[in-house]
């Protein structure tokens, strides 16, 4: 894959207005940097062509890819429609964080739209969760062009408040959301690892297939402070409290280390595709290594 530019790093990018542009923009960069070719094929989500299974019609199978591939794949049209996915963006005052040049919630908004812009151009449905303590705002899955553009404008509007109960809303959702769905998290995953899981597990029993982008800045996982500091509970501004942050930094880091791990092999034990997702990584990168996932799974 190749590197991408300066404007598809996440500062950058995030400045972009509006939303549409900055979905439009982290999607062509991607589809130039990493799956135009039927070679480099390791996603059935994005892809422009599927491997041919038996029952397809011969008549649709694309030999110039086979020529470069050995392997059989059928050219996918534009009345076809594949699945619905529905994209769960935590709003909640964390997501707000921003010690990078861009916001968790910014992120996660920019990354959000880039994967509804590449399903919406396959014709798939898409919908959106916005989350806090509950599920705040529902958009219910549908392929047309004007439903994303509504899509992108919520998106836009979105401001982090309130606490989080991620957990909590992915029950909602799992409620809401149509069977054998995928649903796309984007959360700094803040919240009791056993209630996410549970909520994961409950889309799971819809036989619906879930993607969790965990998104961090980078100084939440170096706690980068040097001397006496006062910390504020960004979801409980009256919670504060003094600490002295160079002793503090081990057993912080060894906190967020065994909440990200727990998360983590939760996800693996359950089939769900956990990213690792700093606010620091270009949107290329990462959805490039979100699809290097997927050849990988049973």
């Amino acid at each position: 894959m190749e590197r991408s530019t300066d404007i598809l790093d996440p500062q950058a990018i995030a400045q972009l207005e509006p939303l549409e542009l900055v979905a439009r923009t982290i999607a062509r960069g991607f589809l130039r940097g990493h799956h135009r070719s039927a070679a480099k094929g390791s996603s059935d989500v994005f892809a422009e062509h599927r491997f041919y299974a038996p029952g397809d019609d011969p008549r649709f199978l694309d030999w110039r890819a086979w020529a470069r591939t050995d392997r059989y794949f059928v050219r996918q049209y534009e009345d076809e429609t594949n699945l619905q996915a529905v994209l769960v963006v935590d709003a909640s005052q964390s997501m707000a964080f921003d010690a990078s040049g861009v916001s968790k919630l910014r992120y996660a908004s920019c990354l959000a739209a880039a994967i509804g812009y590449l399903l919406g151009g396959q014709r798939d449905a898409v919908g959106l969760a916005i989350a806090g303590d509950d599920v705040r705002h529902w958009m219910a899955p549908k392929a047309s062009p004007g439903h994303l553009s509504g899509l992108f404008s919520t998106l836009d509007r979105i401001e982090g408040a309130g606490e989080t109960a991620l957990g909590t809303s992915l029950l909602r959702v799992a409620e809401l959301v149509r069977r054998r769905s995928i649903v796309f998290i984007f959360s700094d995953l803040i919240d009791d690892a056993g209630a996410i899981l549970r909520g994961l597990a409950a889309l799971g029993d819809r036989n619906c297939e879930a993607v969790v982008f965990h998104i961090m800045d980078p100084a939440e996982l170096e706690l980068p402070f040097r001397h006496w500091t006062v910390f504020r509970d960004p979801e409980r501004p009256n919670v504060r409290v003094r600490l002295d942050a160079r002793r503090l930094g081990a057993v912080y880091r060894e906190n967020v280390a065994r909440h990200r791990e727990s998360l983590r092999r939760g996800c693996e034990a359950a089939r769900i595709d956990y990213v690792w997702t700093p606010t620091d990584e270009s949107f290329v990168e990462t959805l490039a290594r979100y699809l290097l996932l997927r050849p990988r799974k049973p």
